[in-house]
């Protein structure tokens, strides 16, 4: 394959990306994606939420192997929130190596009220 532009800044036949899902951005807690069968690195991550929420924004962050990925935080803030809406992460700038067979964790931080589901894209190059 030559060189495709593809959605979300993915570029080659290398590049893809992991799907997650948090069940409630509004409360702390951590979901995993599915593990890759070959070594990659994290480029960036969206998360896109159902509904909108109120009082605090939510943090969600990034961990592999149980350390943070530098930097890579999604913010859902709840001012400018609602379905549909999609927030980008910063873009990492250390331990963003993923090796085969380990799977992203996400983690939020419970810092919103109201139930909204967050859908997950973690994108990545294969090396």
């Amino acid at each position: 394959m030559g060189l495709t532009n593809f959605p979300n800044g993915i570029k080659t036949d290398q590049d893809g990306v992991l799907d997650g899902v948090i069940v409630d951005v509004s409360s702390a807690a951590s979901s995993w994606t599915s593990a890759l069968p070959f070594d990659a690195v994290i480029t960036g991550a969206y998360v896109t939420i159902d509904t909108a929420v109120t009082v605090g924004d939510a943090a969600i962050t990034f961990e592999i192997g149980g350390t943070a990925i530098t930097s890579m935080v999604v913010t859902i803030a709840n001012a400018t929130s609602g379905a549909g809406v999609t927030y980008a992460a910063v873009a990492p700038t250390a331990e963003y190596s993923l090796t085969a067979g380990t799977p992203v964790e996400i983690i939020t931080d419970g810092g919103s009220t109201d139930a909204s589901l967050g859908k997950v894209c973690i994108s990545y190059r294969r090396v």
